[in-house]
């Protein structure tokens, strides 16, 4: 495989051995009263007066030991996907909003709009690849306030039927995700593979309360928990690619022992997305090539404790669609491919991942497909070796007829996407459209004509529930 690895055996050894140690030393701080008297009959050491959590190593082990190594998500239209499953084909999570969107004109990030929710929210549910979304809470400029959040959440319920993520930024809004949950599913019960919960760390080594509420009505319920551990070097985790590395393990397996405490064999997925500061600026630098090293490693770490694995997807620094916006997407398309992650978060993240955009949405997936092929290799069977045919045309021949050539001519031996150009020579350039010409063809027939995948009374149940919360609110 291709970037297969980013640590050796012992390096992997040497992290999870010092994670221990940080965990039983220093700990985690919690605060919240119900947690830490879970943590507390599970066997760690709580000090309340301190506000600290620290897990002994066996006791610590136990509680991961008790991680599922698969678990099942599901969506409102059928879909059910088997997370951790090394033999399942890759899936991907993807985002409909950011804080900015890369308009396709322009070429440059403005604020999002409801039809730009409605468009991705729309190629989303089309993407075979794409087995879950998440919504990021951001005021669309085009939606009134004190409605625009919800009015988001509305048009997303509306227009996909896929698992989701739960990624509230408070309990109210956790709480719309609840009932979203039931009227999607339309008295269908799912269980705990109805929707996943973000849960997130205040780095380093912190947890607020907040997050506690989160983390034990999803493991009331059952829900999966992802932890949303997002380390900066130099500003919150030391300022070299290990240590931040280690840190941000120790706040994930901190997490999941804290699941674990709350529920044995709750559903946990080990993610993490560590970043690098800009010293002068104090800019968080999210999608430095340095990912490409941390997305492999992390992987290797989760699979070392034997849990459902994610890795960020994609991703660029820059907004515009240059050579740095392919090299860099590239690269992590390929490092996410190749790490063996079970889910690939974040289709159509770009602009240090505070941006998107729906071309990229279709491009992210044309870089999945070209990494997969990638790492496939190349295959040397009897019939792909071809020794007969080469001895057959012998000196001076040609395999335009040849046997091998009709057989293999519209298969996957060779890489082929719609969305690369192929034109190769400079008078066919001018007839030859884009990559981003293409993709952004490609969205608007996706776009042509959405139609909700709901049936009308699950349409009208959702449509029934905002419309009472915007009465709440007065609008």
């Amino acid at each position: 495989m291709i970037l297969s690895n980013a640590l050796t055996e012992g390096q992997v050894a040497l992290i999870l051995g010092k994670t221990e140690e940080i965990l039983e030393r220093t700990g985690l701080g919690v605060t919240h009263p119900v947690l830490l008297a879970r943590c507390r009959a599970a066997g760690a050491r709580v000090d309340e007066g301190e506000g600290r959590v620290r897990f002994p190593r066996p006791m610590l082990r136990e509680l991961l030991a008790a991680v599922p190594a698969t678990y099942t998500i599901a969506g409102a239209g059928g879909l059910r996907y088997v997370v951790g499953d090394d033999a399942a084909p890759t899936a991907c999570l993807a985002i409909v909003t950011d804080p900015w969107i890369i308009d396709y004109d322009t070429g440059e990030p403005r604020r999002p709009r409801l039809e730009d929710l409605r468009r991705h929210t729309a190629i989303a549910q089309a993407l075979p690849s794409v087995v879950a979304t998440s919504l990021m809470d951001f005021p669309l400029t085009d939606v009134p306030e004190p409605i625009s959040s919800l009015r988001a959440m509305e048009e997303w319920a509306l227009g996909q039927d896929k698992h989701f993520y739960n990624m509230a930024t408070d309990m109210v809004r956790y709480r719309h995700c609840l009932a979203l949950a039931e009227i999607l599913f339309d008295g269908r019960d799912p269980g705990g593979a109805a929707m996943t919960v973000a849960v997130g760390s205040l780095s380093p080594l912190a947890f607020s309360d907040l997050n506690a509420e989160f983390l034990l009505d999803a493991c009331a319920r059952g829900f999966p928990v992802v932890p949303t551990v997002c380390p900066i070097a130099g500003m919150s985790s030391p300022y070299t690619v290990a240590s931040t590395l280690l840190q941000g393990n120790a706040e994930v397996i901190g997490i999941a022992a804290l699941t674990q405490a709350a529920r044995r064999g709750n559903p946990y997925l080990y993610a993490m997305g560590p970043s690098v500061g800009h010293m002068r600026s104090t800019h968080d630098m999210y999608y430095t090539l340095d990912k490409v090293l941390w997305k492999v490693a992390s992987v290797q770490l989760g699979k070392a404790y034997h849990m459902p694995v994610a890795a960020e997807c994609g991703g660029s620094m820059t907004c515009r669609y240059d050579q740095q916006n392919g090299a860099e997407g590239m690269l992590f398309m390929l490092a996410a491919a190749g790490s063996g992650a079970h889910l690939l978060a974040g289709i159509g993240s770009t602009y240090n991942a505070i941006g998107m955009s729906a071309e990229m949405m279709l491009i992210h997936t044309a870089w999945l497909a070209a990494s997969q092929y990638l790492q496939h290799g190349i295959r040397t069977d009897d019939a792909r070796l071809g020794v007969e045919n080469i001895e057959r045309a012998g000196p001076g021949g040609n395999f335009l007829m040849d046997d091998l050539t009709l057989r293999f001519l519209r298969s996957d031996e060779f890489f082929s996407h719609e969305l690369f150009d192929y034109s190769g020579g400079v008078e066919a350039l001018a007839d030859s459209p884009s990559l981003l010409v293409r993709a952004h063809k490609a969205v608007e027939q996706m776009v042509a004509n959405p139609q909700s995948p709901h049936p009308g009374q699950v349409q009208e149940n959702i449509r029934r529930y905002f419309a009472g919360r915007y009465r709440q609110l007065g609008a």
